[in-house]
């Protein structure tokens, strides 16, 4: 087995007890945050948010109906992660291709859809897709899914390959070694440790997913963020409509963080395949 470091997890120790206290850390700041929120933006002020103006808010058919938003926005941007995903490890490895007909398509796409707004691409989505009605989805959260998808594939597609490039050469090595084909050496060996580097990356990434969600708004899809537009042009209450759903938002990408922490700690204790721990154990002490 290949000797890893110990590692510790920060402590706040009381007299006679030790405490793990960092889980309750992140959600006691962002409770304390959200309190202070309301009187960043003038509580109780002239032409502040008023008390008053939350309450059309929490009535049941309002909170139905900014439910709705939310879900589509989830479901939207669930469909295009896991989509793009798989597409982005396939750009990447084509990008690290040492044959130039896979390599040099794999670079155009991964650097001309970067270069691309994702408006623009929601756009053309959507007009290609013609005027047709589509079973099961409509037009413009299809255009919408599409656009995320391609798009979060190409930036994630360099995130990966940046994380196969930084390992270490005899990783590479080791497998080969072992007679490992290619296939099974990417499934077993890099890709799993590549994406515990890059995870955090990824993670941001997809919580960006989820708020350019809102540009579907655009053309015409009623998500979250338009949803809310309705609700304060009825009740005369943008300030404290939109403190609602930045809330709803930061809920969603809250709770995306806290998984992408759980798995990340829980691929760390993943261990590699054992020939390949021994071979570069054996590599190690010469």
């Amino acid at each position: 087995m290949i000797p890893r470091p110990p590692t510790s997890r920060p402590e706040w120790r009381l007299p006679g007890r030790s405490v793990n206290w960092e889980p309750w850390l992140a959600p006691v700041g962002v409770a304390l945050l959200l309190l202070m929120l309301p009187f960043v933006f003038g509580l109780g002020r002239e032409g502040g948010m008023e008390l008053a103006n939350f309450e059309p808010l929490f009535r049941l058919s309002t909170l139905q109906f900014l439910a709705f938003g939310l879900v589509w926005t989830v479901s939207v941007a669930l469909v295009a992660i896991l989509v793009s995903l798989p597409l982005a490890t396939l750009f990447a490895l084509g990008r690290l291709s040492g044959r130039g007909f896979i390599r040099w398509p794999s670079i155009a796409y991964i650097e001309g859809i970067r270069s691309l707004p994702v408006l623009l691409l929601i756009f053309y989505m959507f007009f290609r897709l013609g005027s047709g009605q589509l079973p099961f989805v409509s037009k413009d959260a299809l255009a919408v899914i599409i656009a995320l998808t391609l798009y979060t594939a190409a930036v994630n597609a360099e995130v990966i390959r940046a994380g196969i490039v930084s390992l270490p050469k005899g990783q590479f090595e080791a497998a080969q070694a072992l007679g490992m084909t290619y296939p099974r050496m990417m499934q077993s060996v890099i890709l799993p440790q590549s994406f515990r580097r890059v995870l955090p990356t990824l993670i941001a990434q997809f919580t960006t997913v989820v708020k350019d969600t809102s540009l579907g708004a655009i053309i015409g899809t009623v998500e979250l963020a338009q949803r809310g537009r309705i609700v304060f042009q009825g009740f005369r209450n943008p300030l404290e409509t939109y403190f609602v759903v930045a809330i709803m938002y930061f809920v969603v990408n809250f709770i995306l963080g806290r998984i992408s922490l759980r798995i990340q700690r829980r691929r760390k204790t993943t261990p590699l395949p054992r020939e390949v721990q021994e071979k570069l154990f054996a590599d190690e002490m010469g």
